[in-house]
């Protein structure tokens, strides 16, 4: 089995569209022809494989699987300890997150 090529996402989609252009667009040879459909067929798998192990990824953190643990403390123990915002002031978004 040949070792498999190494492509960005981006890149291997934009050969692949390259590849439906030139077989669309131009009278090529039969072999020529057979290469690049191994080609496009080769990218569309591995293009398909990437976005199904991105999605399981992305369904894992929105299970809150695979994600940053956070500590949120009351604000009156974050004053107490010397940490937080070192202005004095309050930008009257204390209730608001951030995103």
């Amino acid at each position: 089995m040949t070792k498999p090529t190494t492509i960005t996402f981006s890149k291997g989609y934009e050969r692949l569209q390259e590849i439906a252009n030139e077989v669309n667009q131009a009278e090529i040879p039969v072999d020529v022809l057979g290469d690049r459909f191994a080609e496009g067929k080769g990218l569309e798998k591995a293009l398909n494989d990437y976005l199904a192990a991105e999605r399981a990824r992305i369904e894992q953190i929105e299970r809150g699987e695979e994600v940053q643990p956070f500590e949120i403390v009351s604000e009156s123990a974050d004053q107490e300890s010397g940490e937080g915002s070192t202005d004095g002031g309050d930008n009257g978004d204390s209730d608001r997150l951030p995103f």
